[in-house]
């Protein structure tokens, strides 16, 4: 655990009555979460030996390094201002008051570090009639993208954590264009991710050299037909220019949505596209340290488990312990009891364990954890409906055994909860031997590969410092190292963009909600790599997925080979290079 990174990013600044402040400790920190987490209980019948044992239980999952709350939890939890929910999505319906209204309710969500998702669907295309006697007609859903994004930069000022959005237009909206354009300019919505929403007709008619019709949010009128592939070659084109827009597949997301039938389907998601979200739904996260897990080669099942086990009762309890920003929200929290629990150091995991991230023992590695975490997961669940009565629209999924929750499971890009725990970013590859990582102080901080490192010593008697010099300079294929030592170190550029893929799509198998995964490309990769990226997502089940092709925005969250001096021996990077979030927020 880095306790200054938690501290310095986490930490609530006290007041003292002299007027001094100072900030809270690492001690502090866990007992104020912990405490306020494990009082739950009380309202479920527990009794204060029931309420003192759950929260030593938290308190040990975060002192042991096996589990971390979100960036939310751990600042808010136990606060005047307890909201514990990391993301949100909300509405926006074609009306001038309305959208105004979630303009305001947005800026609530964002004061206390939430990200919002919008689907800008239902918004009518631009010079579609409206009611003004001086209009020429509607400015259309990309000029609304601009006032979300000024709210955002302006309430992001008074707070610790940047500003996050998504916004997603369907494939078929008549604007369709001038959103896959919206950022064609680098710095433009700069606290804005987008996704084109996609549906399996549209990729049929790509894959058959159809055309799709655009027709009017408004009134449905169908404005013309297009080609699927100029829409494509638009979206792919910009994606790997920039880096936006991502893509949703949302016959995907419904198919395993669980409330389709009662509720309709779900267009959009968080920022980051892990959380597939209804209009005023919102989620709170936490992610399992698989690195805590592998020793010498060996998993100790037992331990993870019972750690998923005691972590999905810790984000059940936050629901109850979260004060939302509106009551709409309280109201749908509570209805599906959503969760989000997660996975980090997963390429730490790897590393442990000798298993080359590009490879099919990865694939069969992800079939055990999945497995495993799913079926963990899933009985909490139940066995807390047993105890504590089932989320209320369970009555409406059809499922024969009453659960907790609609979903436990997501993936998380784990951005600042990685960087505490000291482990490699959700499901990310680590980014390379040696990098620097653009937060905390204006030059970032550089880190370095401790594993490699010490084998690179170990192998050519090199002092550390040594080493490290050599890492710097000299790519992983030419380091004095064996072949054994060499193929478990496969770094973000190392790995084939396909690979990338399949990791997320094997991951999204055992997921209830979604995967947030960045594809990470080389410079010198082409617009057909981005196509062929996108299109292999879909084909093997992706939810969703973004791409970032390196450089591709000036500077990068992450960056190679620093030649400062490292200031930490943090082991790892967040291998998200910059295309999604540094927990939960758009690249700069």
């Amino acid at each position: 655990m880095t306790a200054s990174i938690l501290e310095r990013k986490l930490g609530r600044r006290i007041s003292s009555p002299s007027g001094a402040v100072t900030l809270e400790t690492t001690e502090e920190i866990l007992g104020r979460v912990a405490g306020a987490l494990g009082a739950v209980e009380e309202r479920f019948g527990g009794d204060e030996s029931t309420i003192r044992f759950w929260t030593g239980r938290f308190r040990a999952l975060m002192e042991d390094n096996h589990f971390w709350p979100s960036g939310r939890i751990l600042n808010n939890c136990g606060t005047r201002l307890p909201q514990l929910a990391s993301c949100f999505v909300l509405p926006l319906r074609d009306d001038f008051g309305e959208i105004f209204e979630s303009l305001a309710l947005a800026a609530a969500c964002h004061r206390t570090g939430g990200g919002t998702g919008f689907d800008l669907s239902a918004l009518r295309e631009s010079g579609a009639p409206i009611v003004s006697a001086e209009a020429a007609g509607a400015s259309g859903p990309v000029s609304w993208l601009h006032l979300f994004d000024a709210e955002t930069m302006v309430t992001m000022q008074g707070g610790k954590m940047r500003g996050a959005n998504l916004a997603s237009l369907s494939v078929r909206h008549p604007d369709i264009f001038a959103f896959i354009d919206a950022k064609a300019t680098v710095g433009r919505l700069s606290n804005f991710n987008i996704s084109v929403a996609i549906d399996d007709a549209f990729m049929h008619a790509l894959g058959e050299g159809g055309s799709v019709q655009l027709a009017s949010p408004w009134d449905g009128r169908a404005v013309r037909r297009v080609p699927a592939a100029e829409i494509w070659e638009r979206l792919t084109e910009n994606a790997w220019r920039t880096g936006d827009p991502g893509v949703l597949f949302v016959d995907t997301i419904n198919r395993a949505n669980p409330l389709a039938a009662h509720l309709g389907p779900i267009t959009t998601t968080n920022p980051c596209g892990e959380q597939t979200l209804y209009p005023y739904e919102a989620s709170n996260l936490g992610s399992v340290n698989l690195a805590a897990f592998a020793r010498a080669g060996v998993i100790d099942w037992a331990a993870l488990e019972s750690t998923f086990a005691a972590a999905t009762r810790l984000l059940d309890n936050a629901i109850d312990a979260s004060q939302y920003p509106d009551p709409r929200i309280t109201a749908f929290a509570q209805a599906n009891r959503r969760l989000g629990l997660g996975v980090m150091g997963f390429a730490d995991f790897l590393i442990a364990l000798g298993i080359p991230y590009d490879s099919q023992a990865c694939l069969d590695l992800i079939d055990d954890l999945g497995t495993r975490i799913s079926r963990v997961t899933w009985e909490t669940s139940r066995q807390l409906a047993a105890q504590r009565g089932p989320f209320p629209n369970w009555k409406h999924t059809g499922w024969p055994v009453p659960t907790r929750n609609c979903a436990v499971t997501t993936i998380a890009p784990t951005g600042t909860i990685s960087m505490v725990a000291g482990c490699s970013s959700g499901i990310e590859p680590r980014f390379a031997a040696v990098w620097n990582k653009d937060v905390l102080s204006k030059d970032g901080i550089n880190f370095y590969d401790e594993e490699l490192l010490a084998d690179l010593c170990q192998r050519t008697g090199m002092t550390a410092e040594e080493g490290l010099q050599l890492m710097k300079i000299k790519p992983l294929s030419e380091l004095p190292l064996g072949p054994g030592e060499r193929a478990k170190y496969r770094y973000a550029h190392n790995i084939a963009p396909e690979w990338h893929v399949r990791v997320a799509a094997r991951w999204q198998r055992y997921t209830d909600n979604a995967v947030s995964k960045t594809v990470n490309l080389p410079f010198d990769a082409t617009v057909v790599d981005a196509s062929e990226v996108y299109g292999l997502s879909w084909e093997l089940g992706c939810k969703g997925t973004s791409l970032y092709r390196q450089g591709s925005r000036g500077r990068d969250l992450l960056q190679v080979g620093s030649e400062a001096a490292p200031q930490d021996g943090y082991r790892q990077s967040k291998a998200l290079l910059s295309a999604r979030n540094e927990e939960g927020t758009a690249p700069q």
